[in-house]
């Protein structure tokens, strides 16, 4: 007993110290917090602005980035539509739902790249984040020529209304900052219809349009884009049809949308037995004209790509919930389904090696 007193008494010793040390710490940091949280905060910001994802890439791979992978439905985690493909040092971008300029900036892409914005149909969760985008690529990069967009016809009529409704913000910023740094040559946005077929080819890549049956709305596209050996599809919203295998054959990763027909079928009853008929409406009219999880595998398995990557997730759900989402698509395909989440990049390497990275910051 009498030689185990001291070692007591020694780490309660070591351990007053100890918490003397971490008081005096604590009050030092207090005393000079402000000293602290700048320097914290230049460090952020230059981590920030000096940050480049694309250059961090290797040059010579196809990347498919999703910068929007919910739907209409408010969802604090998913922005809506909007999918960009990076090939050879350049940005394509698919859809620009609301938050699209922002989670572009956040996944630390340069908007200054953008070859152009490619809307699939006319529905506003895919173009409403073009105002903001087409801001941030002029104000941000000194854009001097407009933000060009590209669609289905009516897609000029959309461009010209963003042009109307920012034209005064405009006009502040050019006064406020400078025709050097904001050039009014850059403002705006220009809208030109396409219809099916190749309708962009330049520095070897391949962009060709197929039309998909999302009836009402029409025309709707979905998109292929090849590039040095190597290609990702992207069906937009759509109903399963052939058209989308043929178009998506050989490709490495189709990019489905997905809607499950039994986790909207809940969310119709519910709304009928809460009395909101015309949520139930919605929810019974959406399901005939999108793809389930099942069928984007066949179509998946059919085309024979690597990788059927889904997004514009309906409904958008928790993260422990994505099988249930997924349901049975993975048991019909041989390859990876991924039920992908904002921020999410897949890259395509050597023998069509696909790896997944998110660069949400």
């Amino acid at each position: 007993m009498a030689q185990v007193a001291p070692q007591k008494s020694k780490a309660r010793k070591g351990c007053g110290v100890f918490l003397a040390l971490g008081l005096v710490a604590a009050v030092f940091a207090w005393a000079n917090r402000d000293v602290i949280l700048m320097r914290l905060f230049t460090r952020a910001v230059d981590a920030a602005m000096s940050r480049d994802v694309m250059a961090t890439l290797p040059a010579d791979q196809l990347h498919i980035g999703f910068c929007g992978t919910g739907a209409p439905l408010p969802n604090r985690d998913r922005g809506e539509a909007c999918t960009v493909v990076i090939a050879g040092g350049r940005l394509f971008v698919f859809d620009a739902g609301e938050g699209a300029g922002r989670s572009l900036s956040l996944m630390g892409l340069p908007l200054g790249k953008i070859e152009g914005v490619w809307l699939t149909h006319l529905h506003s969760d895919h173009f409403n984040g073009l105002g903001n985008l087409a801001l941030q690529r002029w104000a941000g990069t000194s854009a001097a020529v407009p933000l060009a967009v590209f669609g289905p016809e009516g897609v000029a009529e959309i461009t010209e209304g963003f042009a109307r409704a920012y034209k005064p913000d405009s006009t502040y910023r050019i006064a406020h900052h400078g025709a050097d740094v904001i050039p009014p040559t850059g403002y705006g946005m220009t809208g030109k219809a396409i219809a099916p077929g190749v309708i962009y080819e330049a520095n070897g890549v391949r962009i060709t349009a197929f039309a998909v049956d999302h009836a009402p709305v029409a025309p709707a596209y979905g998109y292929r884009l090849d590039w040095n050996g190597r290609s990702v599809t992207i069906t937009g919203d759509t109903k399963p049809t052939p058209a989308l295998a043929a178009a998506a054959k050989g490709s490495d990763i189709l990019v489905s949308e997905v809607l499950s027909p039994r986790m909207v079928k809940v969310m119709e009853e519910t709304a009928r037995k809460t009395g909101q008929a015309n949520r139930a409406k919605i929810m019974a009219d959406i399901q005939d004209y999108h793809i389930s999880p099942e069928a984007a595998a066949d179509a998946a398995k059919a085309a024979g790509v690597r990788v059927l990557a889904l997004t514009h997730v309906v409904p958008a759900v928790p993260r422990f919930m994505d099988s249930a989402v997924m349901g049975s698509a993975q048991s019909r395909f041989d390859g990876q389904v991924l039920l992908m989440r904002d921020g999410d990049l897949l890259s395509v390497g050597a023998q069509g090696r696909v790896k997944r990275q998110n660069v949400m910051r």
